[in-house]
């Protein structure tokens, strides 16, 4: 009889370290915008033109990452990734698993996510995060952030798929301008403005 004690106290013990390991509140979801519906996919504009020259991503030439930030968030510059990137497996859909968001001021909390995807190809170091895409100057682009509960690892057995919340929608990887072109841009803007005053 005391063995069993011994083991029922054994077990309640690792369950224990097990739920709360992490030290700090957390949550989870699943990762994934598989069976999406085609405008809730990610595309490739290839042209750089809005509308034109849309492909479908596949296999590991493009990766989507998640980034969260805190719930209710007006910007997504401090948003931070959670986990390595993934491929895509069906055109313009990929499938990551189980992500854990953390520290959270609770377990299962609410916070802002969103999907940032960038080109690998033609590159000689593959960018592991959106920001080392940027740097590169390949192909990238972000969807809308939204609010989401996370699941609750005390009271939940199963966690919310970001692809199937109601502020999911899908996005595309464009071409990043080149810096003379942003420059001519730029340009273009100061000499508006200097014939606008002129003509005061």
């Amino acid at each position: 009889m005391k063995g069993y004690k011994l083991l029922f106290m054994a077990a309640a013990i690792l369950a224990a370290v097990n739920l709360y390991g992490q030290g700090a509140p957390y949550g989870t979801m699943t990762f994934g915008i598989l069976g999406a519906t085609p405008e809730d996919r990610i595309y490739v504009n290839t042209s750089g033109v809005v509308g034109d020259g849309v492909e479908v991503p596949v296999g590991t030439a493009y990766m989507a990452a998640l980034y969260w930030g805190p719930a209710g968030a007006a910007t997504d510059a401090n948003f931070i990734q959670s986990g390595n990137p993934v491929g895509f497996g069906p055109p313009g859909q990929f499938g990551g698993g189980t992500r854990t968001i953390s520290p959270l001021p609770e377990y299962g909390a609410v916070v802002s996510v969103q999907v940032r995807g960038w080109s690998t190809v033609g590159q000689t170091e593959i960018p592991s995060t959106y920001e080392q895409a940027l740097v590169l100057g390949t192909e990238v682009g972000k969807s809308a952030w939204f609010d989401m509960r996370t699941r609750n690892p005390q009271d939940s057995l199963f966690g919310p798929i970001l692809g199937w919340q109601a502020g999911w929608s899908g996005f595309a990887i464009t071409p990043v301008p080149e810096p003379s072109v942003i420059g001519v841009g730029l340009l273009g803007v100061g000499a508006a403005l200097k014939l606008r005053r002129c003509k005061r």
